[in-house]
């Protein structure tokens, strides 16, 4: 009898993201943005460095701000988090965190919750405050009678963050692809 253990999963990831503070990406494309680690309960420490992997990658790629600088401090508030931007020279900081995170290891639902905020480091004003959720379902059991075939594990945490880091950095550069196309912002 062998015993074979999926790695992959095509099972969907639902994200859906609440937007609380919503600035002009526009009056802010020639600003530097200061990357923090995600910031996570102890019981999710681990999941702290490949969010954070997933949210820079996303960011240099789709380039919403002039440039982009991780800063590699812990901070517990937004005081200390602009001293520190301020000292990397950053006209913007993102403060971002690990809410909830759970590894269902494919037997079980994944679920992670994150906010992210971006802070002009100059005022000191949030400008962007967003709180973002992804979850993958297992897929179901079929039973054949004689024999049961198991469904699709759920997504790893990795395929949540990736799902959440790109609908995060998608956000912030519609309104310029819109510009672009001569579209203008919704109203």
């Amino acid at each position: 009898m062998y015993s074979r253990i999926k790695a992959g999963s095509t099972r969907p990831v639902e994200g859906k993201m609440d937007v609380i503070v919503y600035s002009a990406i526009e009056r802010h494309t020639m600003d530097s943005l200061g990357l923090f680690p995600f910031e996570a309960p102890p019981e999710s420490a681990a999941v702290s460095g490949p969010v954070t992997a997933a949210y820079q990658a996303n960011l240099v790629q789709k380039r919403p701000f002039r440039d982009l600088r991780v800063v590699p401090a812990t901070v517990r508030s937004d005081a200390e988090a602009l001293w520190y931007g301020r000292n990397a020279g950053c006209d913007l900081i993102m403060v971002p965190a690990v809410i909830y995170a759970m590894d269902g290891s494919g037997a079980m639902p994944t679920r992670l919750i994150l906010r992210c905020r971006i802070l002009d480091a100059r005022t000191g004003m949030v400008l962007w405050d967003i709180q973002q959720e992804a979850v993958s379902e297992p897929g179901a059991d079929i039973d054949l009678f004689w024999n049961t075939v198991s469904g699709q594990p759920a997504q790893r945490l990795s395929a949540l963050a990736d799902t959440l880091a790109r609908q995060f950095s998608d956000f912030l550069v519609q309104p310029l692809e819109r510009e672009k196309q001569g579209l203008g912002s919704p109203q």
